[in-house]
């Protein structure tokens, strides 16, 4: 069964309008607006996006965006009175130096347990709010099986010194495409992790060997496995992009932004976009009639929103 492939007819004439509508809105708000800004960038690439004659759309709102940052705000605000409560009654107990220390590692342990949330639920509202058809995407993974994930994997990691880390990166992928659906019908991903990992170790070697220009046939190989391995209703996806598109890519885009001090950015990224998103496929005969709706009515923003609150707190720091 042949394969179509997945089309993008995006611009730069037209993203860079959107990107000089939203920086100006933004200045005037005193960044409020980032929000919409935000929705309206997803918004203009999904419509931009093509499989069979059809676009896909983004649903989701500047508003909720905005409201779920107010409330990850007053979440971290109680978080931190609480602490500081806590810090207060402690010091008056074992003494400020020993409660200073239980309250950064109270902190510490509270950022590193909300990770697995952040990860889960922008996952969760962003296939919620993305369709095809009329019909939603889903991501039906849970927090805290990806909890467990992470607490399994990463003192691997750390003590392989980095070895194990192809393996962790393959069980993450397997989590996030299994547990995403389409309507009611779930993607599959199936690869063996022990060949990603030779991948990878060819990968990093190669590109180490060359300065980083293999880097561009490394992020090559990556995207055709991983599309490979992956299928819907049994239909499999393909990929057939080259290290050499993506090396060329890369070096236009990079030119772009450089001679145009950055204006051409709209541009850039649509050339990209183009290259990685026109290169996938899939099997055609997709049945369609036995898919039905299944929204995710519990699929809010706050993710989104610890996660903004997150960035605006590093930027202010430094």
């Amino acid at each position: 069964m042949a394969n179509q492939r997945i089309g993008y007819h995006g611009t730069g004439g037209e993203l860079f309008v959107l990107y000089l509508k939203n920086i100006f809105l933004t200045i005037i708000t005193l960044g409020i607006y980032s929000f919409w800004a935000k929705t309206n960038v997803q918004k203009y690439l999904a419509t931009k996006v093509e499989w069979e004659s059809e676009r896909f759309t983004f649903h989701g709102t500047g508003k909720e965006r905005f409201l779920a940052f107010l409330k990850a705000a007053a979440l971290i605000i109680g978080v931190y009175i609480i602490n500081f409560i806590i810090s207060y009654i402690l010091a008056l107990v074992i003494g400020d130096t020993a409660a200073g220390i239980v309250s950064v590692i109270i902190i510490f342990t509270l950022f590193i347990a909300i990770i697995p949330f952040i990860l889960v639920g922008k996952r969760r509202y962003l296939s919620s709010r993305t369709g095809y058809r009329n019909l939603r995407f889903g991501f039906d993974g849970k927090s805290l099986d990806l909890a467990i994930l992470f607490l399994k994997n990463v003192p691997l990691v750390i003590l392989s010194l980095g070895i194990y880390y192809p393996f962790f990166s393959m069980k993450l992928e397997t989590f996030n495409r299994n547990n995403t659906r389409y309507g009611n019908t779930n993607f599959q991903f199936e690869a063996d992790a022990t060949e990603y990992f030779w991948i990878c170790v060819k990968g990093y070697l190669l590109s180490i060997v060359t300065l980083g220009i293999y880097a561009a046939w490394f992020m090559a190989t990556l995207q055709n496995f991983t599309w490979g391995h992956t299928s819907f209703q049994g239909k499999k996806f393909s990929s057939d992009i080259t290290g050499g598109k993506i090396f060329i890519t890369l070096l236009k885009v990079y030119a772009i932004v450089i001679f145009t001090l950055g204006f051409g950015m709209a541009w850039a990224i649509n050339m990209a976009m183009k290259v990685f998103l026109e290169s996938v496929s899939l099997e055609s005969n997709v049945d369609f009639s036995s898919i039905s709706a299944q929204p995710d009515t519990g699929a809010s923003a706050t993710a989104e929103g610890l996660e903004a609150l997150a960035d605006a707190l590093e930027g202010f720091i430094g």
